[in-house]
Parts: C-alpha cells; structure tokens; sequence
C-alpha cells in the first residue's frame, strides 16, 4: 500500500468543555484526581507483594511473564487499564486504552528502573449485554452496521464474559465476512476472529485472545475479573465494605458532595442503603442492600460461604484493582475519569490508594478517501460533528438556483401583503367569510412550500454524488452524531490498513503520552 494512502492520525480532545473530564485535565479543578502530568516524577504504591498470583494473568509473552513475576513479588507496579469484554474488542477507544497504557508503562520502567507491566482488566463480570454484546463496524459503502450476540435465555442479569459462544453466537459471526471490505489484510483479521471466537470459549476469553491478536508482539499482561483466584482474593476487600456500612455510604456520600462543590452532578447514582457490591446467587447479579432478612451480619456469613458469588460495581472497582494490585497509574477515558472523580472518599474509606490518572490517548482516523472528500466540500473534520445532515441541508442551500430563490420570496412578500389586505376586508364585509380567507393564505402558502420542497429535491439530486460522499464521511468520522472512536469497531480499518496502522498509533501515543506527562498537553 502507498504510504500516502494511509489515514490521518489526528488527535481529539478527551474532555468537552463543561464536562467533568475537561476541568480535570485542564486543571480548572486540580483538586479532583491525582494526575500524572502533576507530578515530577512517578512512584509506585509502597513496595508491596501482590494479592495474586501468577496464574491468576494472561501474558502475551514469556518476557512479560518474568517481569510480571516481579511485580507480583513487590519489585516492581502496573499501569492499569482495562473495559467490559465488548463483541470483538469494540469501538477503537478500546484499542487506544491499550495502546495508551503499553506507552505508559515503558516510559515508567525507564524512570523508575523496575518491572513496570502494562495490565488490561477485563471487566467481564459486567452484565450489560446492550453494551457488552454488539459492535458497529463500516461496510464496503461506509454504512455503520451492528452485529449483536443473542441473550441467552434467562441470561439478562448475568456476567457477559462468563457466557460461553455456543451456535447462534457463531451465527452472527459467520456474517463478518460480508460486513467488512475485502481488502488487503481482511483475511489475517478474519482469521484473528475465527480464532478467538471459537464455539465454546467464553465471550471474556475470546476478547483477551483478539486484542493479543492484534496487538501483535506488544507486551502486557490481561487479567480476566471474574476469574475465581480474583474473586477469592476479593474477599478481604468485599468484607471490608460489609463491615463498614455506614463508613462505606457516608464516603460515597462524601464523593458526591465533593463533585457538587466543583460544581457537577455525580455520574454514579448512589442507591439508598446499598453497598457499592453485588451478589449472584445463581439466578442473576443484584446489589447488596441491608435490611429485612438481609442484615449485615447475614451478609458476612455468605461471603464466608460464596465468596465467588460477590463481584464490585462500578465504584468498588477502581479501589479492588489497587488493593489486589501495586498500581504505579491507571489509564482512563472521560467518562471514568468523571466517575473517579467521585471516588477519593471510597478509596480513603478502604484505606487503599488512589493512583495517578494517565487519559488515554483520543484519534480521529482520516482516510485519504475522506480527506478528499473534505477537500472537495471546503470541510473539515469538526464540520462534520453534528452528522451529515445539516452539511448536506446547507450544501443544498448554497446551490439552490438564486433566481429561483429570488422569485419565490419574492411571491412570498407579495402573498403576505395581498392576503393581509383581502382579510381586512372580508372581515369588515363579510365576516363569515373569514376562514375561507385563511384556508386561501394557506393553500397558496403551503403550494409555494411544495414547489420550494421541489425545488431542494432537484437541486440534491443534481447534487447527489457530492452529497452521498459528504454522507459517507460524515458517517465515518462522526456515526450516528458521535465520534468515530466511540462507536465504529476498529476491524474495518485493519481490513484496509494492517498491523502497520496499530504500530503508526502506537507511536502516535506514545509521544501524546510523552507530552501529557511533562505538562504540554492540554487535555490528554
């Protein structure tokens, strides 16, 4: 492939103004979260063993495998990231996310001269199948198409990344190959996918096994959340939260308060006497509330008896992974940094530390196709946020026939004036004529309107060619009026561009996170 045929790299902004996220990174509120950028140099947590063990991790090679032995021993941290087992490894942010915390992690052991391991969490006790089971990948013609896994039967309130791929998962797979382009490198990524996503693998372990498909010889090390070596180790943690209820509520309370004073509403909705845990007896995850026939002290003796059946939500979490792990920093997109700016308090409570936050890194990806586009229609990326149907409605605008356009305000102006003057008079003449009047303006009006509407239809269908283009970029970059990285699955452009176009974002990355961590960026 021609050098010149691959796509733009350009950097985006993580946090749009007002957001939570924005003020972090752009230290409009420093007090929030810890970054890394505010520090002059990064230390680990105090040297301390691991709460796992080495068996409980994937590694995507033997040299990962020493060093990671390392840190588990206390000789060394983790730079952590991590996201739901999302169906074939999901929107690109989640690549970035990777890519952001390999970057991390190889300038940390440099200053730090210790193992400092990349770690992927894979959150896959999460059991938001609408998120967790469907991807949207680009067809041939630029047309976001979504491919979803079928809840299972009963399955609705369950770990996502327990479930095992049986024969209708493989059903909706076997209609990859008609969705992505036949491109280049489309049978290497087909081939990844057939085999990660083999009938009888879980869904958590054909994510881990794709993104070490794609990720090539990059190293790091994954860890699957509902492994049962990480939730046996979680117990100590989950029993620190039931025997301190009121402690645990009031720092969650003491989370939302802070985010109130900073001027923002907290993203994690508190539940009325609910701990930040849930349980799965079996039939279903749901969060652990007290009272009735469930008091705390009921509690503790189920988490004796099952303690695998316990799993943390969304503001546990964060704190889990620290207190399992020696955590040097954690990688973050907005919306996490928005809820852990919730969490100081919970992390305080637990008596486990908050880790220096990295944001990920944030690309748009322009393909040479779309920047001709855009060149074409005098439009850039940004024009495009809002979707392709504003552009298009202003295009078809600005090539309406001016005289046409002309003629018909002018037909306007007149009507206005001679039915104000024919209404006048009905209504001193003949009163009850009045309506008849207004039926008259209207007709007239409504006929200008259809021959107005006409009109844009001649002029788009003179248009079409420029306008279908303006459609496909518009859907590229901006799908469904979002950023192209948070909706459009990265396969389509490794069909077209290979593990080439991995490598050219891992050094993109590489040096935002260089500029992030000596104070340039901006906004991460």
């Amino acid at each position: 492939m021609n050098l010149s045929d691959n796509p733009e790299i350009l950097p985006r902004p993580l946090g749009v103004p007002g957001s939570i996220a924005h003020a972090v990174l752009g230290a409009d509120d420093p007090g929030l979260l810890p970054l890394a950028s505010r520090f002059s140099g990064i230390h680990p947590a105090p040297s301390r063993r691991s709460r796992l063990e080495p068996d409980a991790f994937g590694v995507s090679g033997p040299g990962v495998r020493a060093r990671l032995e390392s840190v588990l021993r206390g000789q060394g941290a983790f730079v952590t990231t991590g996201h739901q087992p999302i169906l074939l490894l999901g929107p690109l942010y989640v690549l970035y996310k990777a890519l952001t915390a390999i970057s991390l992690a190889a300038r940390l052991e440099k200053a730090l001269g210790a193992p400092v391991v990349p770690l992927f969490w894979i959150a896959s006790d999460d059991h938001d199948w609408a998120e967790v089971g469907g991807t949207t990948i680009l067809d041939p013609s630029d047309a976001p198409r979504t491919l979803a896994l079928p809840v299972p039967a009963g399955g609705e309130r369950r770990s996502v990344g327990s479930h095992v791929l049986d024969g209708r998962g493989m059903e909706v797979l076997d209609a990859l190959p008609e969705i992505v382009p036949e491109l280049e490198f489309t049978a290497h990524y087909l081939e990844l996918v057939r085999d990660a996503y083999a009938e009888g693998r879980s869904v958590s372990a054909a994510f881990a096994r794709l993104l070490a498909g794609v990720l090539g010889d990059r190293e790091y090390a994954w860890i699957d959340s509902a492994r049962p070596e990480v939730r046996r180790a979680a117990a100590s943690f989950h029993r620190r939260l039931l025997s301190d209820w009121d402690g645990i509520l009031e720092a969650e309370a003491a989370g939302v308060r802070a985010l109130r004073t900073s001027g923002f509403e907290a993203p994690i909705p508190r539940v009325e006497d609910a701990l930040p845990l849930f349980f799965d007896a079996g039939g279903g995850r749901h969060r652990v509330r007290r009272g009735g026939t469930a008091p705390p002290e009921a509690w503790l003796e189920r988490l004796e008896s099952a303690p695998e059946g316990f799993s943390p939500n969304v503001a546990s979490r964060p704190a889990l992974e620290s207190y399992l792990l020696p955590v040097a920093a954690t990688v973050l997109g907005p919306g996490e940094i928005a809820y852990w700016s919730q969490l100081g308090p919970l992390f305080g409570a637990l008596d486990v530390p908050l880790p220096p936050v990295q944001p990920r890194a944030a690309w748009t990806l322009v393909e040479a196709r779309t920047r001709r586009i855009l060149e074409r229609t005098g439009l850039s990326p940004q024009d495009l946020a809002m979707g392709a149907d504003p552009v298009v409605e202003r295009l078809t605008r600005e090539a309406r026939p001016e005289a046409v356009v002309r003629a018909l305000g002018r037909f306007r102006e007149g009507i206005e004036t001679g039915m104000a003057a024919i209404e006048e008079a009905v209504a001193e003449e003949v009163p009850g004529l009045r309506g008849a009047a207004g039926k008259m303006r209207k007709g007239i009006l409504d006929a200008a309107s259809e021959l107005s509407r006409q009109v844009d239809r001649a002029t788009r269908e003179r248009l079409d060619v420029r306008l279908g283009q303006v459609r496909r970029a518009g859907a590229n970059l901006f799908p469904r009026r979002r950023p192209q990285e948070r909706v459009l699955n990265p396969l389509s452009f490794l069909c077209r561009y290979g593990p080439g176009l991995v490598g050219r974002l891992a050094r993109e990355t590489d040096r935002r996170v260089a500029s992030f961590l000596a104070g340039r960026a901006e906004d991460g």
